[in-house]
């Protein structure tokens, strides 16, 4: 007999290329869910799955929220889309995010984090005149062609032009320059090398798109050197780390200010938003008409419940304990993790901050996305089908990092533990056997 699962998936395959809106969302038996409450996912069979994906990392606070869904609520009715003029909201929520985030002067408001990293990227062109952006081996900042490349790139191609995507066009992709994440010496080299031709450098400030690679403090204190002297725009992609690990971003937990910054993801916990932060010299561009006007349109721009999801959010955040709490969650799970790989032997380590984590499976210390190469892909493959398999959700993909909430408790956690202990059990004995 089939079960609604194998029904949905099948009828999928149909309508929606690859069944899937992406194949990242691809867990291997078909499941389709039904329902989400809190730390768990539900399939339309009505078996219970625990969430360490939480939506890419948007769901910060637990799936369906009661502020946020009851703020949502609230806001549907007496508004919808309007599209002109301002709203009151927009108002207080930009105010919101000045008040919490270190560069912001301004906020400019769309939908998604890919829109908000091609918008910072025109704004720098257009504010510096020039064409070329840097970024980092390693690290996604959207689907654009732009940065659309040297994602996780193989050894061969670390170094040269690597597309993420069949129909990215090379003549856009070819002003951006790919540097080694963690080596200010390879930037300032290439920016005196060319001088006036970098309008920008993006970096995500922790490279979560390739697990938890950390930048040096003194890395991202050296960027801002380099930036400030040279006249190009320094940008903090926080698309990931925006609101997670803090509400100002992890500008604010560095001390290390940008000129722009990008979030999305958990600034809602679980609706599309994208917000471009910046000084105003910047980001005022984007209010005029006429010369050096940098257009930023968007039907969906300050969608009202998207806002009113912003500042559900940053209310429940900002409450006494909130990041502490994440911060011990997070710490608890790694630790336990560690001691579980030591007790079997595997070559292998945790990795994370805050509510992010992972387990690489390699050993040594690790800077840029060079060091990764060192990891079994198939280990790492292994334990993220075998977690799946017991009905937990996992990224499917080597290297990518996992999430915990704040509706996640260590009740939780232990059972997840269990299950991680038998999983670095088997691929012991395959090791040995």
């Amino acid at each position: 007999m089939t079960s609604n699962n194998e029904a949905i998936a099948s009828r999928a395959e149909v309508v929606i290329p690859g069944g899937l809106l992406s194949p990242s969302r691809r867990l291997g038996a078909p499941v389709a869910f039904a329902k989400a409450e809190g730390p768990y996912l539900f399939d339309a069979d009505g078996n219970r799955y625990t969430d360490y994906h939480c939506a890419f990392g948007a769901n910060v606070l637990g799936h369906r929220n009661p502020a946020v869904f009851n703020a949502i609520a609230e806001v549907n009715e007496s508004v919808d889309l309007i599209g002109a003029g301002v709203l009151e909201l927009e108002v207080e929520v930009a105010e919101l995010l000045v008040s919490a985030i270190p560069c912001a002067d301004q906020i400019a408001f769309c939908s998604s984090g890919s829109e908000a990293t091609y918008h910072a990227l025109r704004l720098a062109r257009a504010y510096t005149g020039r064409k070329q952006i840097i970024k980092f081996q390693g690290g996604y900042h959207g689907w654009h062609d732009y940065v659309a490349m040297n994602g996780q790139s193989s050894r061969q191609m670390m170094n040269s032009f690597d597309p993420m995507s069949d129909g990215i066009l090379y003549d856009a992709a070819r002003h951006t320059k790919i540097l080694p994440y963690n080596d200010a010496t390879a930037v300032e080299e290439y920016i005196k090398a060319n001088p006036g031709e970098v309008a920008a450098i993006i970096i995500e400030p922790i490279a979560h798109n390739m697990g938890a690679v950390i930048a040096q403090h003194q890395f991202l204190r050296d960027l801002r050197r380099i930036t400030t002297e040279n006249g190009v725009v320094l940008i903090f992609d926080e698309v990931i780390t925006g609101f997670r690990h803090a509400l100002g971003g992890y500008q604010s937990i560095v001390g290390v200010t940008p000129d722009l910054a990008t979030f999305g993801k958990a600034a809602t916990s679980g609706y599309p938003i994208g917000l471009v932060a910046g000084c105003r010299e910047i980001m005022e561009r984007v209010g005029r008409t006429g010369e050096g006007a940098v257009f930023m349109g968007g039907t969906f721009n300050g969608t009202p419940s998207s806002l009113a999801a912003v500042k559900a959010t940053v209310q429940e955040l900002s409450k006494p304990g909130v990041y502490d709490r994440l911060f011990d969650l997070g710490d608890y799970l790694r630790k336990q993790i560690d001691q579980i790989i030591a007790r079997h032997g595997i070559k292998a380590q945790t990795a994370g901050f805050g509510s992010v984590w992972l387990v690489y499976f390699f050993d040594g210390e690790f800077s840029e996305y060079a060091d990764l190469l060192r990891n079994d892909n198939e280990l790492d493959m292994r334990f993220r089908r075998a977690l799946i398999a017991g009905r937990h959700i996992f990224q499917p993909l080597q290297l990518k990092r996992l999430y915990l909430s704040l509706s996640h408790d260590q009740s939780v956690l232990n059972d997840t533990l269990e299950l991680i202990d038998t999983a670095m059990a088997d691929l012991a004995r395959s090791a040995a056997a």
